[in-house]
This record gives structure tokens, C-alpha cells and sequence, in this order.
């Protein structure tokens, strides 16, 4: 399986905005081997569910707008990687990429189960520490 995506620098990423596209295109260009390919804005979990009362595109909207956003899925060969990109990681990142890694599993059950990475700018030593207990690869670019 592989991404959508090309892994190289672009003009725009799906769902990144600002400083967040600046940090993924310097993790490119510090590690332009490390994935074949990428997906972006990776949903995941159920998100909101209306009941019957309400239209079938109201209904498909909640529930687009309110699933977990993964910012990208990096692909090596069978093997998948959740990616969150930050410029500052606080202790609330460990929660995130491991729900995002528990949603996924839940709905993917024939992918491999995901590795985790977190790509950030800056990242204080209480938070590394914690990200490190988890065995969650942090990457300050």
C-alpha cells in the first residue's frame, strides 16, 4: 500500500497551515528517505452522529468535522506511521497521537498496526521525557 502522495516538499499540504507547513518541509529535507509516500489529513474514529431527523449531507458534514484530523500517515513500504506535526509539544501530544493510534487500529484492522512520530520545533525536557516513557520517536527540526 502506499500514499496518495509523493514524500517531497510541496506548496500546500491538506489541512497544514503555517508554521506547522514549515516544520514538515524542513523534516523533509533533513530525512528526504524516510517515507515512499504520504497521506495527509488522515480521519479517523466516528465523529459526531446525527440522528435520522436531520438531511443526509448535515449528517455526513458533523460527523466529517468533528473526527480526529491525523496531519499525515507516512508509508514505508507495508508499514505506516502516524506523524503529528507541532511547533511546541506539551504533554497533551502523548494523548493525541495515542488516540489517533487506537482510533486507527480500530478502523484499519488489516493495516499493520501504525508506529508512531511526532515532528516539532521545540519541545521542553519534561515533555520529552514523557514522550520517551512511550516509546514515541520525537523529531525537533
Amino acid at each position: 500500500m502506499s500514499g496518495r502522495f509523493p514524500y517531497e516538499p510541496r506548496r500546500k499540504y491538506p489541512h497544514m497551515l503555517g508554521e506547522d507547513v514549515e516544520i514538515w518541509d524542513r523534516f523533509i529535507k533533513k530525512y528526504p528517505k524516510k517515507f515512499d509516500s504520504v497521506d495527509y489529513d488522515w480521519r479517523v474514529g466516528h465523529g459526531m452522529e446525527l440522528d435520522d431527523s436531520w438531511e443526509d449531507n448535515v449528517k455526513r458534514m458533523a460527523t466529517a468535522i468533528t473526527q480526529k484530523r491525523i496531519d499525515a500517515v507516512g508509508w514505508k513500504g507495508d508499514q505506516l506511521t502516524i506523524i503529528e506535526v507541532k511547533k511546541s509539544v506539551a504533554i497533551g501530544t502523548l494523548g493525541q497521537v495515542l488516540g489517533y493510534q487506537v482510533l486507527f487500529v480500530q478502523e484499519f484492522p488489516h493495516f499493520n498496526k501504525p508506529k508512531l512520530l511526532v515532528v516539532c520545533e521545540s519541545i521542553g525536557i519534561d515533555d520529552m521525557d514523557v514522550l520517551r516513557e512511550f516509546k514515541i520517536p520525537v523529531e525537533v527540526v
